[in-house]
């Protein structure tokens, strides 16, 4: 009888240390992929600017050429849906590009309309 009661015991260490390794394991996969995720959103970050801040005129996506915005790129920019740009610009996150003053005072795309920015609708700016 004492045999079999040691061996349950047995058994239930095995288990018990065996879900643990199986947790322990899938809690860094988890964390790894966090960790790529966010260098991800990091690097699409930093591209936009890249993409959109130019020192030439005549690239695609310039906006912004020499510290002056060109505002006829900033309307076709502002025209387009939001999955086009995304594509255009390769994002695969969600972005939002809003323009502010030497203040940090936002300034409007179009005043007429209410444009504060360009990107996802999810994002509200509060003034």
């Amino acid at each position: 009888m004492k045999r079999a009661q040691t061996w349950s015991l047995d058994v239930m260490i095995a288990v018990g240390i065996f879900i643990v390794v199986v947790i322990t394991f899938f809690y860094i996969i988890n964390q790894t992929s966090k960790t790529s995720k966010t260098e991800e959103l990091t690097t699409e970050g930093e591209t936009i600017p890249d993409i959109l801040v130019s020192s030439e005129t005549g690239e695609n996506l310039s906006t912004v050429v020499e510290n002056i915005v060109l505002e006829e790129k900033l309307e076709e920019l502002a025209n387009k849906s939001y999955d086009d740009l995304k594509k255009e610009l390769g994002i695969k996150g969600d972005f939002y590009i809003h323009f502010e003053d030497e203040y940090g005072n936002i300034i409007y795309i179009d005043d007429d309309e209410g444009i504060v920015g360009i990107g996802s609708d999810e994002v509200e700016i509060i003034e």
